[in-house]
């Protein structure tokens, strides 16, 4: 499954609608807030959907970098089971949650939406002084997409802020939109629970979004991190000098059982051959790490997709790296 994990409450906070509409008629704060609370940002108070984010401050003195998180609403940090927004405050990392789309999936098929987190980046930092050369980007499923479509948009020199990141992660995330539609139209009767729901999704959706591939064929590639279909690889090459981690948990075993899924249905079937490209092309700072047994849900139940997958202290640990890179 590729976005039941995006699923997060917005928290309704009053100061934030006072913040965004001071921004929107150019009082800007450029200090950081006193007291490091969470800062809520929306720039368009009439419609809190998107169009927004969230800063969430660190516990030390100083700051080493920004790591940013686009999700599909913005998250009460407080009721997270996981390590990350710690590990990341104790190490003096900024954490970004950024809102930039009301479609669902988004994959950042378009330059709209990620021209709209440019700007969002843009306003975050100048708003709180946060370092502009140190940002770092990541996710989950979709939102790992979305890191990499990003990474592609700057380092195709189409951020208007000359917006450049450090590095990017990516927890199970689909790349290859064509093959994605593929395996939902070829596969769907025999997948179960949420594979066949989300079949059902990306058949509804992508049609609307950019065609179908028999005739839009360059629609869906230039919408896709990376293209199996492409000899090129498509847009694979705007990632060639981007340091990159790559977490997947590729039991077989689980989705076919639990799933109804094979190999070519899941995101490891992308990610393991972007990965030998990128190689090949000579990205020499990209890294798979392919678990085993890791994969749960809240409820303790097997589940590949999920973010019980990473090892968050290494992961805090390679974007601490990156982040002390020239």
């Amino acid at each position: 499954m590729l976005f039941s994990y995006l699923s997060h409450m917005r928290p309704f906070l009053t100061a934030s609608i006072l913040i965004s509409i001071m921004s929107i008629f150019g009082c800007v704060e450029k200090s950081q807030p006193t007291d490091r609370q969470n800062q809520y940002v929306y720039l368009n108070p009439a419609d809190s959907s998107f169009n927004c984010y969230m800063v969430k401050f660190p516990a030390t003195d100083s700051i080493r970098g920004v790591v940013i998180r686009d999700y599909s609403s913005l998250p009460d940090t407080s009721k997270s089971p996981y390590q990350f927004n710690d590990l990341c405050s104790k190490n003096g990392l900024v954490i970004l949650y950024t809102v930039t789309s009301k479609r669902f999936p988004e994959l950042y098929y378009f330059d709209e939406e990620m021209a709209r987190l440019d700007s969002l980046i843009h306003h975050a930092c100048r708003q709180y002084n946060l370092p502009t050369e140190h940002l770092l980007m990541g996710g989950i499923s979709a939102s790992g997409t979305r890191a990499l479509r990003f990474a592609q948009y700057c380092s195709s020199g189409k951020s208007v802020f000359n917006t450049q990141l450090k590095g990017v992660f990516s927890v199970d995330s689909p790349l290859d939109v064509e093959r994605f539609y593929t395996s939902a139209s070829t596969h769907k009767d025999s997948f179960t629970d949420g594979m066949r729901w989300e079949a059902d999704l990306v058949l509804k959706q992508f049609p609307d979004y950019l065609g179908v591939p028999d005739s839009s064929f360059s629609a869906y590639r230039n919408a896709s991190v990376y293209s199996q279909f492409d000899s090129t690889g498509g847009n694979i090459h705007l990632l060639k000098n981007t340091p990159i981690l790559f977490v997947h948990e590729p039991d077989l075993d689980w989705w076919k059982s639990a799933r109804g899924a094979e190999y070519f249905d899941i995101n490891s079937y992308d990610i393991s051959a972007c990965v030998q490209q990128l190689r090949a092309m000579g990205n020499t700072d990209v890294t798979e790490i392919i678990t085993s047994g890791k994969g749960f849900d809240h409820d303790g139940n097997r589940k590949c997709h999920s973010w019980t997958i990473v090892d968050e202290e290494m992961l805090v640990d390679w974007i601490l790296e990156r982040m002390n890179r020239e």
